[in-house]
């Protein structure tokens, strides 16, 4: 009994292998990433804990900051002359920009 088996069948056979293995390659690599990113089965609630004094004056504090500083932005810009856009345009420049 001899076997024969002819070269354009042989590459058949290792096309649809490459399929296959490409096909189950994804899928592994997609149960792997879903393990990765899924959430835990029991997560714990954590109890939110009430704010310290101390951090809710800072933060108010900061707040008042902010709002300080914007407030004298939005005049900054209401007073601009209508023709020098320079405030509007400042993040624009290429200087501007952050370099890594």
């Amino acid at each position: 009994m001899t076997l024969q088996i002819d070269g354009v069948d042989m590459i058949g056979a290792i096309e649809i292998a490459a399929w296959v293995g490409s096909i189950v390659a994804m899928l592994i690599v997609g149960l792997v990433v879903y393990l990765m990113v899924r959430p835990p089965r029991r997560a714990r609630e954590r109890p939110m804990r009430e704010p310290e004094p101390q951090d809710v004056e800072e933060m108010m504090r900061l707040l008042d900051r902010i709002e300080q500083r914007l407030e004298v932005l939005e005049r900054a810009v209401e007073t601009e002359p209508a023709g020098d856009r320079t405030l509007e345009k400042a993040g624009e420049s290429r200087e501007a920009r952050r370099l890594k």
